[in-house]
C-alpha cells in the first residue's frame, strides 16, 4: 500500500476528525467551501475519505473551525492511538476572535 494512500486507517481517522470539527464549529460543508474557494463536492470527497487532506488543507481547516495546529495534532495523535474514527470528543479551541 501506498504510504500516501486514502486507504490507511489513520486517513479514516483523519477525516471523521474534521468531520466533527466542522459540525462541532456549526458549518455546512458549503460554508467551508466557500471560505476555501474550493466546490462542496471537495469537502464531501474529504470528508467520506475519497479524497486526501493535504498539511496545507488541514491547516486551513483548523483556522476556520477555530482550533490550533497544536491541538488538532495532539487529538489526532490521540485518536490514532485510540483507533477511534468516529469517536468524539470536545477539543480546546483557541478563541476565533483573539487572532
Amino acid at each position: 500500500m501506498k504510504v500516501t494512500s486514502i486507504h490507511r486507517p489513520e486517513h479514516a481517522v483523519l477525516v471523521a476528525f474534521l468531520r466533527d470539527l466542522r459540525v462541532e464549529a456549526g458549518l455546512t460543508q458549503s460554508e467551508v467551501a466557500a471560505s476555501l474557494g474550493v466546490a462542496q463536492t471537495a469537502i464531501s470527497d474529504i470528508e467520506i475519505n475519497e479524497r486526501r487532506a493535504d498539511y496545507l488543507l488541514v491547516h486551513d481547516l483548523c483556522k476556520i473551525y477555530g482550533i490550533a495546529m497544536s491541538d488538532f495534532v495532539a487529538e489526532f495523535a490521540r485518536r490514532v492511538k485510540a483507533g477511534a474514527k468516529g469517536r468524539r470528543r470536545t477539543v480546546v479551541r483557541k478563541d476565533s476572535r483573539s487572532k
